[in-house]
């Protein structure tokens, strides 16, 4: 045990107390001052922050859903394409034009499909 005769915040003289060791006594006014940051008071702001903390990963989280639903979303639209130009080159008789601009087309939606990671046969 130690006797404390000085404020630990600001040193002023206090009346002497015997404390035990790892433990400071402070006067009224630093009291004040070590309220607003108690040990309750940064409990509380440690769970706002966590509450912050899991509502941005929640929007987070619901944000990735919606861009995973978007990239399926596209591959698939991207796939059924490829299939139609397949299907229209094997089944028409198409013009010259016609065949070149479906085969430019096709190679666009075989370049995305394989840029987002897509089924690129």
């Amino acid at each position: 045990m130690m006797k404390q005769t000085r404020c630990y915040g600001c040193d002023k003289p206090i009346e002497p107390e015997w404390l035990p060791e790892g433990e400071f006594i402070v006067c009224d006014e630093c009291s004040l001052d070590t309220d607003k940051l108690s040990v309750e008071k940064l409990q509380e702001i440690r769970v706002e922050e966590l509450k912050d903390f899991n509502s941005k990963l929640l929007q987070a989280e619901l944000k990735n859903q919606k861009l995973q639903e978007q990239l399926d979303t596209a591959k698939k639209a991207l796939t059924e394409i490829r299939a139609n130009i397949e299907e229209h080159n094997q089944i028409y008789d198409l013009s010259v034009d016609t065949a070149l601009l479906l085969e430019g087309i096709d190679g666009i939606a075989f370049d995305a499909l394989a840029a987002i990671g897509g089924d690129d046969d």
